[in-house]
């Protein structure tokens, strides 16, 4: 059976900066949870015989109940990582990047990337701006949303914020979503320009062609 080259998504790769953990896939299992929390462990160079306690364990399972979210809502690759604050250095800050990979037949990136601004500029709250990178025209649109959470009788307002890069394949079929998220606010344009820096590397790879023997 042939299949058609344009209903076949694009391969591309990513550099990400030191410290991200690739989040498991998936139904969770014991093994996973187990792996995860031993690649914690090592992040915060622990020995490599670190016994899983109920801490590590529980770092861990937060993080893979992260990584089924983000998997629930398209994305099919979740790293995340925990870094000092620039700022204030006894201010930790989690940072997760999701990436999604998206069907669209557009005749140029360009045409693409006009209508992906047009359409995010109608979205209410959201900051855009079209920018070239190395893999192409791409728009780059920041979000803020507010949740509640109650603890101890107390409420308090979190903030999730978010930068995103929407790359199209310039070659054609494909659109490549980056998505950088984190709940600090006062850390977060370092975030963001770490974030550009990780759009910069973005690069579309070539299907493997088959080989006949």
């Amino acid at each position: 059976m042939t299949t058609s080259r344009t209903q076949q998504l694009p391969n591309y790769s990513l550099t990400l900066p030191d410290g991200f953990i690739e989040l498991p896939r998936g139904e969770p299992t014991d093994e996973k949870l187990r792996t995860l929390a031993m690649a914690i462990a090592s992040r915060f160079g622990l020995p490599a015989d670190t016994e899983v306690d109920q801490s590590l364990a529980g770092v861990a399972a937060m993080l893979m109940t992260l990584g089924a979210s983000t998997e629930a809502g398209g994305a099919h690759y979740t790293a995340a990582a925990v870094f000092r604050s620039a700022k204030q250095a006894d201010r930790p800050l989690m940072v997760v990047v999701s990436c999604f990979l998206l069907p669209s037949e557009h005749p140029s990136a360009r045409v693409a990337a006009d209508g992906l601004e047009k359409y995010h500029r109608n979205q209410s709250g959201t900051e855009v701006e079209q920018v070239p990178l190395p893999a192409g025209q791409t728009v780059v649109t920041r979000t803020a949303s507010t949740s509640t959470l109650t603890a101890n009788d107390q409420t308090i307002d979190v903030i999730s914020h978010a930068i995103t890069a929407w790359i199209p394949n310039p070659s054609g079929n494909g659109l490549l979503g980056v998505s950088v998220t984190s709940n600090n606010t006062e850390d977060w344009e370092d975030i963001c320009d770490m974030a550009s820096g990780l759009f910069e590397t973005v690069e579309w790879t070539p299907h493997e062609e088959p080989t006949d023997w």
